[in-house]
């Protein structure tokens, strides 16, 4: 998590000026404070949460990084799956912290907390409110849903994968170094080829770096209180000249990186398109449609199809890479798959779509991989859309709510014993079929709000691990002393850094 810009940043040097705007904040806050309290006093008690201080709440117990492991200690601090943290001026944070909580909110009352919380940075000033998972729900929300399955049915895109994951096991077997930026280059080629028909060359290629590098910029923004202008909207009418008001050109180059992400790609296959040389995709697919075509419509084509682009560019990468970190640390693991796969195939050929589900173990050490660190430790926050009272807690309207994604998918209650454990044998009944009342779909969110792309996603991690159990042998971890890495003392972020594993992971053609 980014940190917070502080206040003095988008101040004049002026005293006066300071002063000024300390009081307008402060009157804000007291306000906000007292309609908070008279309101949470008619209707019930917030969710439990740290005392705070008097008029800034809980601003300081909003973690700068790892609040997924902060909040789970709050939560057991406090006694509860459900807690509150108070800020100064807007809406409380809810975070939930079990599966029990996220399901009976997020899910079974999705009609209520489908919404989200308004990013003045993001969705107003950047301009990046056609991207679905930032969009507030409503009609236009519903209608980009729609125009999703309309327009991406997910088995037109499953010989990209295949494409995709055959050029990586090419390029992986004379590998000894840097397998991550052929895991992100495969995952890459698959969205660009199945959206628009561009075929990328190397990790370098510009269609490649550019989701990636918008995912960068805009990281800080998605933050609550990462600019002062998503606490006080006001400030948004502020123009770029004004003194402190870095913001605005920071929001401008950010809408300009916003609008290349959605349409470069999309320019690309028309020209393509326009000189007969458009490889076949969701976007010549659309092009080539003989349905009459509005400007509006094919603007609303396009933004869907940038969806996608961004929607596979960083999650589904993570989690090959925490696949291959897994088989260099548990080579027991990698053996077992690799017998359930060459069972399944005969030891005579290669997986295909047609083995998709077929194969209880590969299932599980998916669901596994996808559980043990999961990409995205915490939602995106939903917001509220009306009050709502949850065991005698009070949630009013417009609550900020965030479902702690890595603490439930180590809820023993769901997942069994020594959650930390990489064990694929969880998601396994005693007879070794796959137990199909748990999965690790959490990982994708929830409700309303889970991630339009998980079918695509799950089918390119399925072809991937599949065809990598197939044919290559993952190199035991080994420390810079050459003995094997015991799993427990290996350190590794969610967020793809990863300490302690030697270099060379894949070198063994099976």
């Amino acid at each position: 998590m980014a940190r917070s810009i502080p206040f003095s940043q988008f101040l004049d040097d002026d005293p006066a000026s300071i002063r000024l705007t300390a009081a307008i904040v402060l009157l804000v806050v007291a306000v906000s404070l007292s309609l908070g309290f008279f309101g949470s006093r008619r209707r019930g008690s917030l969710p439990p949460g740290p005392p705070g201080y008097p008029i800034i709440g809980n601003l300081f117990d909003i973690p700068s990084e790892n609040g997924w492991r902060a909040w789970s200690k709050m939560s057991r601090d406090l006694g509860s799956d459900i807690i509150c943290l108070r800020l100064p001026i807007g809406p409380s944070l809810v975070i939930l912290n079990s599966a029990t909580t996220a399901e009976a909110l997020l899910v079974k009352r999705s009609s209520i907390y489908s919404d989200r919380p308004r990013m003045v940075m993001l969705q107003e000033l950047v301009g990046a409110g056609w991207n679905v998972a930032l969009m507030p729900y409503g009609d236009n929300y519903r209608a980009a849903r729609r125009a999703w399955h309309k327009h991406l049915d997910v088995p037109f895109s499953r010989p990209h994968a295949v494409m995709a994951v055959n050029r990586l096991l090419k390029e992986l077997l004379p590998c000894t170094k840097d397998h991550h930026k052929l895991i992100r280059l495969a995952t890459g080629r698959f969205i660009l080829s199945a959206g628009y028909g561009i075929q990328a060359e190397n990790a370098e290629d510009e269609f490649i770096a550019l989701p990636e590098r918008w995912i960068k910029t805009i990281s800080h923004a998605s933050q609550r209180g990462g600019f002062l202008v998503d606490t006080l909207p006001i400030l948004k009418i502020i123009p770029s000249w004004f003194p402190r008001a870095g913001f605005q050109k920071k929001a401008q180059a950010m809408k300009e990186l916003t609008e290349d992400v959605r349409t470069l790609a999309f320019q690309h296959t028309q020209h393509e398109f326009d000189k007969g040389t458009a490889i076949r995709s969701y976007a010549s697919r659309y092009l080539e449609s003989t349905d009459e075509k509005t400007p509006e419509e094919t603007d609303a084509v396009c933004s869907i199809i940038g969806n996608m682009y961004l929607a596979g560019a960083d999650t589904t990468e993570l989690t090959l890479l925490s696949f291959i970190l897994n088989m260099a640390l548990h080579p027991e693991v990698q053996k077992k798959g690799q017998e359930a796969i060459d069972k399944a195939l005969g030891g005579t050929r290669m997986p295909t779509f047609s083995d998709f589900g077929k194969i209880p173990y590969i299932d599980a050490i998916i669901n596994e991989t996808l559980r043990w660190k999961p990409a995205v430790t915490v939602t995106i926050p939903h917001g509220t859309l009306q009050d709502d009272v949850y065991e005698n807690y009070f949630i009013p309207k417009n609550t900020m709510v965030i479902a702690n994604m890595a603490a439930i998918l180590a809820d023993e209650k769901v997942y069994g014993p020594k959650p930390e454990e990489y064990r694929p044998e969880r998601f396994l009944m005693p007879d070794e079929s796959l137990n199909k009342s748990i999965n690790a779909n959490v990982a994708f969110g929830y409700g309303r709000r889970q991630c339009t792309g998980m079918a695509m996603a799950r089918d390119m991690i399925w072809m991937t691990v599949a065809s990598v159990l197939c044919s290559i042998d993952v190199g035991r971890a080994m420390s810079s002393e050459g003995e094997p890495l015991d799993p427990a003392t290996v350190e590794y972020s969610p967020f793809g850094t990863l300490k302690c594993i030697s270099r060379s992971l894949l070198h063994n053609v099976r």
